[in-house]
């Protein structure tokens, strides 16, 4: 495998967010980037059939978590670290999931590529429109099943290659401060490689993005900064800085910056080659509206953009500007 696939492969198996099949360039000055973690998603399609199966109502009787199918895969763990408590009265944010309704919800997301070299250059967007209904499990409050819907692209290729993901199944466990600390899913045969993609991206850069709550009381105007390691290739250090804007009852609002940034320059290959990181930066910012008794959250929208330079043996440069956004809504 030649040296600019070898890079192409790394930065889809391992890297969020990453476009369908990007081609890699020579840069033509030094700019930043980011890496982040990918993993694999199948569905349990609908046999083509544009109608997916009926959403599911009440909690979760079964889990993929229990499935000899399903593939585990560990979100890292945030710490956090609580700045300000905030204004009186102060309450701790303890998830009380509701099991008697499911919840609906659609998260929309968008990668973005770009690799300037003169007449070389390339550029790509992809979207995807992932519906979804999330439950709480009957007998485990830690565990949120998610049924995927009729995904969707505004890519006619990939909106065709979608219909077959109707009715795939993921899940994952909820840990303190009503975060992520894995996801499970549930592969099936009928997803082609460029929809299992899509959704993977989707559902793993916005997830390993994910806002954690301190188990502390808490009131509006509290900050908070949470940080976890990404092991993804080059292990990357992300930063979360939090404010608590508003509370009416069980939803939080909270905005925040995002900040990720290599532990150090090595960015490791698959062949298990190694190149050198020149340069690297990925900021953004957000705001979500996380309700205690919900397994996803209710609202929000996020963005964050950035880039990398990558420097091999022969002092060979590859650059890659990325940029993802994700919108929750019900």
């Amino acid at each position: 495998m030649s040296f600019p696939a070898l890079l192409r492969s790394s930065t889809r198996a391992r890297f969020l967010p990453v476009p369908r099949l990007p081609r890699l360039a020579r840069p033509i000055g030094a700019l930043a980037a980011v890496a982040v973690l990918t993993l694999g998603l199948a569905g349990c399609g609908s046999d083509g059939n544009d109608t997916p199966p009926p959403a599911p109502t009440g909690c979760a009787t079964d889990s993929t978590a229990g499935d000899a199918g399903a593939a585990l895969l560990p979100v890292p763990p945030a710490k956090v670290t609580l700045l300000t408590a905030g204004s009186e009265p102060q309450q701790a944010a303890l998830s009380a999931f509701d099991r008697a309704n499911a919840q609906p919800a659609t998260l929309v997301t968008t990668s973005t590529f770009a690799s300037p070299d003169g007449e070389s250059a390339t550029q790509s967007a992809t979207t995807v429109d992932l519906p979804m209904t999330a439950r709480v499990n009957c007998t485990d409050p830690t565990d949120i099943d998610m049924q995927i819907g009729a995904a969707s692209s505004p890519d006619t290729a990939l909106n065709e290659a979608l219909k077959a993901q109707n009715g795939s199944r993921a899940g994952m466990s909820i840990g303190p401060g009503v975060a992520p600390i894995s996801l499970r899913i549930l592969p099936g045969d009928n997803a082609d490689d460029n929809a299992r993609q899509a959704v993977e991206e989707a559902l793993v850069s916005t997830f390993q993005r994910s806002v954690t709550l301190p188990t502390e009381p808490i009131g509006v105007g509290a900050t908070w900064e949470a940080v976890r390691t990404v092991n993804a290739g080059a292990n990357v250090r992300q930063s979360i800085n939090a404010t608590l804007t508003a509370r009416n009852g069980d939803q939080l609002t909270v905005e925040f910056t995002i900040d990720e940034s290599p532990i150090n320059s090595v960015f490791r290959l698959p062949d298990g080659g190694t190149l050198t990181i020149a340069s690297y930066s990925m900021t953004g910012n957000g705001t979500v509206i996380i309700d205690l008794t919900r397994g996803v959250p209710v609202s929000g929208q996020m963005k964050i953009s950035g880039g990398r330079t990558l420097v091999g043996g022969d002092n060979t440069q590859f650059q890659q500007l990325l940029g993802f956004e994700s919108n929750w809504s019900q």
